[in-house]
């Protein structure tokens, strides 16, 4: 079996987990939800804008990858540590996980290593992810990353707004994830 059907395989799973647990939703996990979105947005200053999509699996806070990245790059601009650094500060102050999540279109072959958008994606969640755990020491027990590069564009999935198809979502997960 290739690497890239293994990943494949591998990313069939992590989705099918993570979208078709259908947790219960009581009053306080609303709640709590609501308090981390309140601290995303008392905190974290992105230069450009930052939604919040409340689904089953908890709370989607979507960012420009353009934030974060250099057209079909994986590695993180310095503007963009910053605001790592404050999305840091608001998951140390919950005990939720977090699936960091790699959205984008922009793969080109001619001025990036990745031939597949679904590659640049991944290595763009991982690069998060990464500094997450190395440098603002989140556990590594409550980080997931996942690449879906395409396949899932925000004007489908979210809302009919085009331009955040190439994003990165931080997903807050309402419910226990173990590994």
């Amino acid at each position: 079996m290739n690497i890239t059907r293994i990943i494949i395989v591998f990313t069939y799973v992590v989705f099918h987990l993570f979208f078709y647990a259908q947790p219960v939703f009581s009053e306080y996990d609303i709640d709590e939800m609501k308090k981390i979105e309140m601290l995303f947005k008392s905190s974290v200053k992105p230069n450009g804008a930052m939604y919040f999509t409340y689904v089953p699996r908890g709370l989607i806070v979507s960012i420009d990858e353009n934030v974060f990245f250099n057209k079909a790059q994986e590695k993180i601009k310095k503007e963009g540590l910053c605001i790592l650094d404050e999305i840091g500060s608001v998951l140390a102050m919950t005990d939720k996980s977090c699936v960091v999540e790699g959205h984008t279109e922009s793969a080109d072959p001619n001025i990036s290593s990745y031939k597949e958008n679904w590659e640049l994606s991944l290595a763009r969640a991982h690069s998060i992810t990464m500094y997450l755990m190395r440098y603002l020491k989140i556990s590594p027990e409550r980080l997931y990353c996942i690449g879906y590069g395409e396949f899932m564009p925000y004007v489908d999935s979210v809302a009919n707004d085009a331009k955040l198809n190439n994003r990165i979502d931080f997903v807050i997960i309402d419910y226990r994830a173990e590994r």
